[in-house]
């Protein structure tokens, strides 16, 4: 729980009147004033994961220690243990309904702020936050699957990036909790450092961000992967028919095919027979898509000891993702691959606020 070291922020800037859209769950309305307490309303929808496109639809692992970095490069923001300097914090009370959701900018451009979810659209939508604003809202206390977006023109105008998130309730210790769920993910580009802090009761009420500044953010991206003003993850770029002959998209096939060729060595690997680089990529298709010991494993180099936790020893064997590899170095601890939850090292950046109460969410926490 984040309350000792920090500088404890009640000015509320940019809140307006809120209605959460519940159209799809039959609920009601969450409205929060000028004060942003919320009125009454209710919430709905069915509980669900979060994560990095996990292509199972499973939930995530939840690792006992926080992420690193691989490559070097990468800046490392406040420890979240200790407790985030400046962190906002809403004068809400702890039993109001909802969870609010703080977003703020502090990209040196303007952003235009779309949140969606199963059952609920963040309203007002479409909000422009010129650079130092920011917007809170309440979300329902259960919201699956959602996203917070960010745009650099009105909505659906230049998708920029986005955060993860699950709003749930959970019995904890015979107590019915709000639990949010959060990440941060790169799996399909990095365009925009972001950083995520959860309030609440719970141990994993920690945050996860990239600390690099925004006109540094694309610096080194892989050769070709560069897209205008975002750096495309591998299986992106190799999902563009256009791209899928160059030798990018078939630097892993001889990795597939070596794991596929020795069962008594890589036990359970023989379903990747025929199976693709872009595949391991998006850990995708009917084997990929269903392990996610090997899909990571060929993704970080680690064929030959897919389970060892020491994120040192990762991208060290060629051949790799180099983009994953990349966004390690860079923004650590953040997906780069759909199965980069694997493991016990949470180089996913995925926390679970139990107790939760507010979600901080800013986009270029380092200018």
């Amino acid at each position: 729980m984040m309350t000792s070291h920090m500088t404890v922020k009640l000015k509320v800037l940019r809140t307006f009147s809120l209605v959460v859209s519940l159209s799809a769950c039959g609920g009601g309305e969450i409205g929060a004033g000028r004060d942003a307490r919320p009125g009454t309303g209710g919430g709905g929808g069915n509980q669900g994961g979060t994560g990095g496109r996990r292509p199972d639809g499973g939930g995530l692992d939840q690792a006992a220690d926080g992420g690193g970095g691989n490559g070097g490069g990468g800046q490392v923001g406040p420890d979240a243990t200790d407790g985030v300097a400046d962190v906002y914090v809403s004068d809400r009370p702890a039993d109001a309904p909802g969870i609010l959701v703080h977003v703020a900018n502090t990209c040196p451009f303007d952003l235009w702020i779309h949140g969606e979810g199963q059952g609920a659209v963040l309203a007002p939508d479409g909000v422009r936050l010129h650079t130092g604003e920011s917007q809170d809202y309440v979300a329902p206390e259960t919201w699956p699957a959602a996203r917070v977006t960010a745009y650099l023109d009105v909505p659906p105008k230049d998708l920029a990036d986005k955060v993860e998130m699950t709003l749930e309730k959970k019995v904890d210790l015979g107590v019915l909790k709000k639990v949010i769920n959060y990440n941060i993910t790169y799996v399909d580009w990095l365009a925009l450092p972001m950083e995520m802090v959860a309030l609440g009761t719970g141990a994993d009420c920690k945050q996860v961000g990239c600390y690099v500044p925004e006109a540094q953010v694309l610096a080194g991206c892989p050769t070709g992967l560069l897209s205008g003003k975002r750096c495309l993850s591998a299986g992106n770029f190799c999902s563009d028919p256009t791209n899928q002959a160059a030798a990018f998209c078939h630097a892993l096939d001889a990795k597939v095919s070596q794991c596929a060729g020795d069962a008594q060595k890589y036990p359970m690997c023989a379903g990747a027979a025929g199976a693709t680089t872009p595949q391991v990529y998006s850990c995708a298709g009917n084997f990929f898509s269903k392990s996610p010991q090997w899909c990571a494993a060929i993704n970080r180099g680690m064929l030959d000891d897919p389970d060892n936790g020491d994120i040192s020893l990762y991208y060290k064997n060629e051949p790799y993702n180099v983009y994953s590899k990349w966004v390690h170095g860079v923004c650590p601890g953040i997906y780069a691959f759909a199965y980069d939850d694997y493991g016990k090292t949470n180089e996913s950046g995925f926390h679970s606020c139990t107790g939760g109460t507010q979600l901080n969410i800013t986009f270029c926490p380092a200018g």
